[in-house]
């Protein structure tokens, strides 16, 4: 009896609607936490809690031998180094390898986790000032001498990293997520919910930021000056001016009015004039805190008004409260004149801060003047008809979503704006705008790009998403909502996130897009994806619980073990009428040493006829490579080039599917390229069988 193998690459994607005679073979109609990617399926990269701690899948743990040991260190505690101040926390109780305590001659080793500076040879280890042991030698850095030591270690450090970071203080789930000049903001409700409060990372936690105070004046004879002392001529209050805005009017006749940002406050201002070296003016009332309103969701942009490459600076709005712009020690609400100042999306386009407010109306700040909301110097308002749901630069001009169409904002200012309506049918849903190399969104029949709609309108033909039509069609029949999007630039994705823990992933990779369903246990309630200066991609997300989580990183979902798989279609091999007999499959993958996989098979399209195949458990090391052709760190030493996993297959019928799944805390992402079915070929099927 020969053996006749098939082979055939992975990808394609998710498919729910081709026939299953004519699915491709690489394709999936079912998935869990893989991701597409141009060499196949990728398992992903996992989520961890986040506040500017180090964080955990940096974590790294070091082994540090001493000698003269007369106390015991314990787990969990503190050692320094009492000359060279360096620091680190016991990871395990100090192993003792000869001597003893009790004679003050105990040598071993300790193994350190979240180490700063550098221990010093013959320098005396203290537990709280009191010295326990003396140094022998330097620290290495993951110096275990045995694989089961350093797994157990590098897990325990991992943990431990863990265990330090909190959630945001407050109450209900997150409002906001976002980074800027470096750091990581977030935005949750107060414990009382009365208010939103803004937080930022620190090497200790989350830190609530000052938003300082703000007064409005009038009367304006004599122009104020940042960093001046403000005072108050009945109150005697005192402040630092930190911004001033002129809303209307001028100094040099005399009628300047608008409002003062102020900080280190002292006493309470109250209508009276106020002056300062430079200025000098009329307030309308006292200062007030600034302050968010509770229930928001935010929204942000980084953006740079002014000529300096240091001004770029942070602007947001969240649907119930004021616009703001922030640079990372002042806040500035910004006032546009409405009766109900609460602008739910923003952009920021030719030189003009974009907001939009319910009812349809867009406006826009004057050119260059993010502050300044007046016609007279370039401000305007354009309405829509329909309750606008994103805005989206793209190619020049300005993409305007609503909840049922689609409009194009052209030209460069007030001056010369035109406004062109691509469809009246087909809009976005909110939270589902973004830009991967063509704007997308999420409507009523699936997920768009920008040319689609221009094409078809609301019809379904164009939809990007066609392939996994049954499954969108299912989150809606089961009243799942979009809670926010995002989209991954390094990768080219589009990912688009549930109320009821369900996600996919879009990738753009290709010619055609390809998607895959993902579980992460998590509803992401606000997320973003920003670059920083050195172009890293963070990518944020927020959920119910009050922690804010970094995405795409660590192996595990915040050390929760993460549930994977595929299920491949019914491939005929070619021969659809034809019965065969099934011996085994390889499965060829790009994965670190021991990677555990488990595959199974159904036969003739999982007939009661044919029975299953048995679970077989695989196990796949790949990621080798060869001496002189590649780099440290960037492959496993010793692996072979390409991991193959073998699995037996005991069955039987016309066709076969295999299934792909496993479930893990600390094995780092595999990726599968191709599978080679083993098989002979019997006699035609029965009719009816």
């Amino acid at each position: 009896m020969s053996l006749t193998p098939h082979s055939f690459m992975l990808g394609g994607g998710l498919d729910l609607v081709t026939p299953a005679l004519a699915l491709p073979q690489g394709r999936v109609i079912g998935s869990k936490n893989y991701e597409p990617v141009p060499a196949g399926y990728k398992r992903l990269h996992g989520f961890e809690r986040y506040d500017g701690h180090p964080e955990p899948h940096k974590a790294s743990y070091w082994v540090l031998k001493f000698d003269a040991g007369s106390v015991a260190i314990i787990k969990g505690q503190q050692v320094n180094g009492s000359i060279s101040t360096a620091t680190g926390q016991a990871l395990i109780d100090a192993v003792v390898t000869s001597g003893a305590y009790g004679t003050s001659d105990a040598a071993g080793y300790l193994v350190l986790t979240g180490v700063t500076g550098a221990f010093q040879d013959n320098e005396n280890l203290q537990v709280s000032s009191i010295t326990k042991a003396v140094v022998s030698g330097i620290a290495i850095s993951t110096g275990a001498s045995n694989d089961t030591d350093h797994n157990a270690w590098l897990q325990g450090t991992i943990e431990t990293a863990r265990a330090d970071i909190a959630i945001v203080p407050g109450s209900g789930a997150m409002r906001g997520v976002w980074r800027y000049k470096g750091k990581t903001y977030a935005f949750r409700d107060n414990a009382g919910a009365i208010a939103c409060v803004m937080h930022v990372e620190s090497a200790t936690g989350w830190t609530i930021c000052d938003l300082g105070h703000v007064i409005y004046f009038n009367a304006g004879t004599l122009g104020f000056k940042e960093e001046e002392t403000l005072t108050g001529g009945i109150s005697a209050a005192t402040a630092i001016i930190k911004r001033v805005i002129v809303q209307s009017g001028d100094w040099s006749t005399n009628d300047a009015a608008g409002y003062l940002v102020l900080y280190s406050v002292t006493g309470t201002f109250q209508a009276e004039t106020i002056t300062s070296t430079s200025g000098s003016a009329t307030s309308t009332g006292a200062n007030t805190a600034n302050t968010f309103q509770p229930g928001g969701h935010f929204e942000f942009r980084n953006n740079n008004f002014y000529g300096a490459t240091n001004l770029k600076r942070m602007y947001g709005v969240d649907g119930v409260s004021k616009g703001f712009e922030w640079d990372g020690s002042v806040f500035v609400p910004i006032d546009t004149g409405m009766t109900v100042d609460t602008p739910n999306h923003l952009t920021i386009h030719k030189k003009h801060l974009f907001y939009s407010f319910r009812g349809g109306s867009v406006q826009h700040s004057g050119t260059g003047i993010q502050y300044s909301w007046t016609p007279l110097l370039g401000a305007s308002e354009i309405g829509v008809g329909d309750d606008i749901t994103g805005f989206l630069v793209y190619a020049g001009v300005l993409l305007v979503y609503s909840r049922n169409r689609l409009d194009v904002l052209y030209g460069t200012s007030s001056a010369d704006w035109s406004m062109s309506t691509i469809s009246e049918e087909a809009g976005a849903y909110e939270w589902t705008v973004q830009k991967v190399i063509n704007p997308v969104h999420l409507d009523v029949n699936g997920i768009a790009d920008f040319q689609s709609t221009q094409k078809f309108g609301d019809f379904k033909n164009g939809r990007l998403s066609y392939l996994i039509d049954p499954w969108i069609q299912r989150e809606k029949k089961e009243g799942a909502k979009v809670t926010t999007s995002i989209r991954i630039k390094e990768k080219n994705q589009y990912r688009l996130f549930f109320d009821d823990g369900d996600a996919i992933v879009m990738d753009m990779s290709k010619k055609t897009p390809e998607f895959l369903v993902l579980v992460y246990g998590k509803v992401f309630r606000c997320a973003c994806s920003v670059e920083d200066s050195d172009g890293t991609e963070y990518i944020f997300f927020g959920s119910d619980d009050g922690y804010v989580y970094r995405l795409d990183v660590g192996t595990s979902f915040d050390g929760v073990a993460m549930e994977y798989y595929i299920r491949l279609p019914f491939t005929h091999l070619g021969a659809p009428s034809h019965n065969k007999q099934f011996f085994g499959a390889i499965i060829e993958a790009d994965a670190a040493p021991n990677t555990i996989l488990k595959a199974s098979a159904e036969f003739s399209y999982g007939s009661p006829d044919s029975q299953a195949q048995v679970e077989k458990t695989m196990t796949v090391a790949g990621s080798g490579g060869f001496w002189a052709e590649g780099y440290w760190a960037e492959f496993y030493w010793g692996a072979q080039a390409e991991g193959q996993a073998k699995a037996d297959i005991d069955g039987a019928g016309t066709n076969i599917s295999l299934a792909i799944a496993g479930s893990s805390t600390y094995e780092e992402p595999h990726t599968l390229h191709s599978i080679t079915i083993f098989y002979s070929k019997r006699g035609l099927a029965k009719f009816g069988v």
